[in-house]
């Protein structure tokens, strides 16, 4: 791996760590109440071959929620010399059960996905179902405006795409968040995927981290707006960059415990050639 793929590799963690060392007097509570919009981070699509919640930082606080994400995303390369496209959308709900004071499951799967590709003029459609996914979270609380989790969250090989062979894989990483006074809240964290794909009895793995970095503004309680930025490596068995990939988006509270939220990510850099991703959320926070 090039000098160059590392610095931003090590650039979010660090800033990440550094805001969260360095949090103002008036910092408010880490974890927001359930009628607070800046509850983030948002699982999205930093890269959106990942199947449901895989590979994305979660939250930081713990609770019991229920979440729909319509997503779409488009790769444009039409022109000279490619001659190639895809468009994908698909549906994923997630639900969290909290256990005790700090821990808390989810269960994520996609619901329905539909992929189409045109290469050159040769185009392929399908729906499908799955994978889902399955995690526990154990949180800490180190200061009043702070809040840290590690998780552990498996794949599991349930996929109506795959006509042969089956692909499962296990995640570890952890997540902050911090309040920065009253409107203001930085939160990311760091992911280890190891996906492995099994094909004709023969195992192919990958090892991919990603790290994650977001500040919110709520100028009222119940909107938030945020901005931040993903970042997406593969270190085996080919080291390489896969995306880099600001994002930036809104959550607002909605009456009887609803939430809405909206984020758009346009990849910048590394293999992933997608050109912009947009996903919406509709949530229920009992």
């Amino acid at each position: 791996m090039t000098a160059r793929m590392a610095r931003p590799w090590l650039a979010i963690p660090i800033g990440l760590a550094v805001a969260l060392a360095t949090g103002g007097a008036r910092a408010a509570e880490a974890c927001p109440e359930r009628w607070e919009a800046a509850s983030g981070p948002l699982p999205g699509g930093a890269q959106p071959a990942q199947p449901a919640d895989f590979g994305a930082v979660p939250e930081a606080c713990p609770g019991s929620d229920l979440a729909l994400r319509l997503r779409g995303a488009l790769l444009d390369d039409s022109s000279a010399p490619g001659f190639f496209g895809d468009v994908l959308t698909d549906l994923m709900v997630r639900a969290r059960r909290r256990i005790g004071g700090h821990g808390w499951l989810s269960l994520a799967v996609d619901l329905f996905s539909y992929r189409y590709v045109n290469d050159g003029g040769l185009a392929s459609t399908g729906p499908s179902f799955g994978p889902p996914t399955v995690g526990y979270y154990q949180g800490f609380t180190v200061a009043s405006a702070a809040a840290v989790a590690i998780y552990a969250r498996a794949l599991l090989p349930l996929d109506t795409a795959r006509q042969s062979g089956i692909e499962t894989g296990l995640e570890l990483g952890a997540s902050a968040r911090k309040g920065l006074g009253r409107r203001f809240m930085v939160d990311g964290g760091l992911s280890l995927a190891g996906p492995v794909d099994i094909v004709a009895g023969k195992i192919h793995g990958r090892l991919e981290p990603a790290a994650l970095a977001e500040a919110w503004f709520s100028p009222r309680p119940a909107l938030a707006v945020f901005a931040g930025g993903a970042l997406r490596l593969q270190v085996a068995p080919t080291p390489r960059l896969s995306t880099v990939v600001p994002r930036a988006g809104l959550r607002a509270a909605l009456r009887q415990s609803f939430w809405l939220a909206f984020m758009a990510e346009a990849p910048v850099a590394g293999a992933d050639r997608t050109t912009v991703i947009a996903s919406l959320f509709v949530g229920w926070s009992p």
